[in-house]
């Protein structure tokens, strides 16, 4: 899943290059990461990527290894259901029965090879049962800005443990609770299906979605598909996948990772993981700092100097700069919507 904002990376991420087209953890973008962390256990030829209409060049050329055909273009986002209802689809039309991983384009994973470890590992949990198998992180802070899965007691020398349920991004004394439960995990949005366990989930809980885009699905390969597309997404609903289908199952597996991740869901994230700059300040700066710390600072190109400053995100582009308070790095789309408001779509 290729086609999200970044919202909350702007003003380095915009509409037409946003968050999993930068460059935030390696030399290289966030979706060419995840293209050669996975890669290796399928092979380029099956890897579908869904990311939306003005974004198809670029991430082509990120991804010149995988078939045209299979860089899919949204002609509107309408959140995370239909792209998953239509990857799904499309993935059965190459094997029918083959177990499908739905992964977003944007996260941080450094420990690739325990990750392939993982992702076949959840591949062949998909294909012996008919469920989904969720990998889950192990909860090492009380995190408000997750979701969170509970699992119940693995069985001894099964692999995995029982989903019991989805929760939605909690408050600071429930986040406290789940970390002490030992039966929490940060919910990675990382999915591995078994095709007809998710075929029948998505008839159940999304069936308008599904008819909608059925006949693009059967189109793919052929000169319709490009109409029948802008036909579903026409009328499509927009739905959260978790809140549409995962939330509601009863039956699922839960992997605990082993690798270390990071959404980079925002820049305070992207801050626990760049650079120390000087004592307790990090990022990508010249930076000069006097009486300052647990601040965030981007601003490759220039000094940036801190005085008697402490929590809060610095980040300098060549036409916008942004300062916010550490504790709003969540709230930077309420920018976006005044820019909107606005009309200065030159700085989106």
């Amino acid at each position: 899943m290729a086609g999200g904002r970044g919202t909350r990376f702007w003003p380095l991420s915009r509409t037409d290059r946003p968050k999993q087209l930068l460059s935030l953890a390696s030399g290289k973008s966030l979706l060419r990461d995840t293209f050669e962390r996975v890669a290796p256990v399928v092979g380029a030829d099956r890897i579908l990527v869904i990311t939306s209409g003005s974004l198809t060049e670029a991430t082509c050329g990120e991804l010149p290894e995988i078939p045209t055909a299979h860089v899919i273009t949204e002609p509107v986002g309408r959140n995370t259901a239909p792209c998953a209802v239509l990857g799904m689809g499309l993935a059965r039309r190459i094997d029918p029965a083959a177990p499908v991983a739905l992964l977003p384009a944007d996260h941080y994973i450094p420990d690739d090879d325990i990750f392939r470890d993982q992702l076949n590992e959840a591949f062949n949990l998909a294909r012996a049962t008919a469920t989904v198998v969720t990998l889950g992180v192990p909860p090492t802070r009380p995190e408000t800005g997750y979701g969170y899965l509970e699992a119940g007691t693995a069985v001894e020398g099964e692999p995995g443990a029982p989903g019991r349920a989805f929760h939605e991004k909690p408050d600071g004394a429930t986040a406290e609770n789940y970390v002490r439960s030992g039966h929490h995990f940060w919910n990675s949005g990382i999915f591995v299906w078994n095709p007809e366990y998710f075929a029948a989930a998505a008839a159940r809980h999304l069936p308008r979605v599904v008819d909608l885009m059925a006949p693009a699905v059967d189109s793919l390969g052929t000169g319709t598909f490009s109409a029948a597309l802008e036909e579903a997404y026409r009328d499509c609903p927009a739905e959260s996948l978790d809140f549409a289908v995962m939330e509601k199952l009863s039956d699922f597996l839960v992997l605990p990772a082993r690798f270390r991740w990071s959404d980079l869901g925002s820049w305070d994230a992207w801050g626990a993981l760049a650079p120390e700059l000087s004592p307790g300040n990090r990022g990508q700066a010249d930076l000069l700092a006097v009486a300052s710390d647990d601040n965030v600072v981007f601003a490759p190109d220039r000094l940036v100097a801190l005085l008697g400053i402490r929590g809060l995100i610095v980040v300098d582009t060549p036409d916008a700069l942004l300062v916010c308070a550490k504790s709003a790095a969540q709230d930077i789309k309420k920018i976006l919507s005044r820019l909107e408001d606005e009309g200065r779509s030159d700085l989106l």
